[in-house]
């Protein structure tokens, strides 16, 4: 049975496209490495990689929210070093100024050691972070405590404290309550306790500097406690960051599962449309070099 020439060319000319067709998706498959690049090469694998990808955006979202209260906890945790240390050293200055043999001199010194330290402290509680205050409890706009003509103010935040949740973890505090470190339950804050010690100091007045001590104590133990806070809010912060490492890493290990294609058996299959382009091409350069008098024959 003769086949019409027009019959034959339209059928190779088919073959050419649809092989062309499967090429150009072997090659597409081959350069992207993805086996999934719509819905319809697999619906079922494409929605769970909506599923996965969603998943790794919010991971996403608890890593940038833990590396930012990190920071921030850092901060305080620097910060709160450094109260411990200028109250450490008011203590000492405070001792220094006890004492019979004491001269005016000594004291005068001690005392402008100690309202150095008070101004210290005034920079320490006021501390900020990004633009916010970190000792103001929510009120993180407003600075904790002002000084005019020398005297520091009374505490200018609130008792609350500002709180983040890292996934599934539990809350953790980003800011604190200054006053609960400067004050606590005591009559007065460190900064009201300094400048009666520093009378105490200059004035030679035992009783004073003794009361002074005691209060700095308590203030230590204050201090020191919010920084134990601070450890372990940084320790729940570590612990989190390494689950959501490992749960970034099971969802990216699925979803290459579901979208990433095998490189061998596409660079198989991208060789073997390629031979069959070729075929279909010079079947069809074939088709176009026969003569009427080969078509009659």
């Amino acid at each position: 049975m003769r086949i019409p020439f027009s019959a034959a060319f339209r059928d190779t000319a088919y073959d050419v496209s649809v092989s062309a067709s499967q090429l150009a998706d072997a090659q597409r498959l081959v350069a992207s490495g993805k086996r999934i690049d719509k819905p319809s090469d697999d619906p079922s694998g494409a929605a769970s990689a909506v599923t996965d990808h969603a998943s790794l955006n919010t991971l996403d979202g608890y890593t940038q929210t833990n590396n930012s209260a990190t920071s921030r906890l850092s901060v305080i945790d620097t910060t709160l070093s450094d109260v411990i240390n200028q109250v450490s050293a008011a203590q000492t200055a405070v001792a220094g100024a006890k004492g019979s043999t004491v001269t005016q001199a000594q004291r005068d010194a001690s005392a402008l050691t100690l309202q150095g330290i008070s101004d210290s402290l005034l920079s320490d509680f006021n501390a900020q972070f990004r633009g916010t205050y970190l000792f103001g409890g929510t009120k993180s706009t407003t600075p904790p405590y002002t000084q005019n003509s020398g005297t520091v103010s009374a505490y200018q935040g609130n008792t609350s404290t500002a709180q983040v949740n890292i996934g599934r973890g539990p809350a953790v505090p980003i800011s604190f309550d200054g006053s609960a470190i400067t004050q606590g339950s005591d009559s007065a804050d460190i900064f009201s306790t300094l400048s009666s010690v520093i009378t105490a100091v200059k004035n030679g007045d035992a009783t004073g500097m003794s009361q002074g001590l005691d209060a700095l104590g308590r203030a230590l133990d204050r201090a020191t406690s919010a920084q134990s806070q601070v450890g372990t809010a940084l320790d729940s912060l570590q612990t989190a960051s390494t689950k959501i490492t490992n749960e970034q890493l099971d969802v990216t290990n699925q979803l290459s599962a579901t979208e990433d294609a095998d490189m061998a058996s596409s660079i198989t299959r991208m060789s073997q449309a390629q031979t069959a382009y070729q075929a279909a091409l010079a079947a069809l350069g074939r088709i176009g070099t026969v003569s009427l008098m080969d078509y009659l024959k």
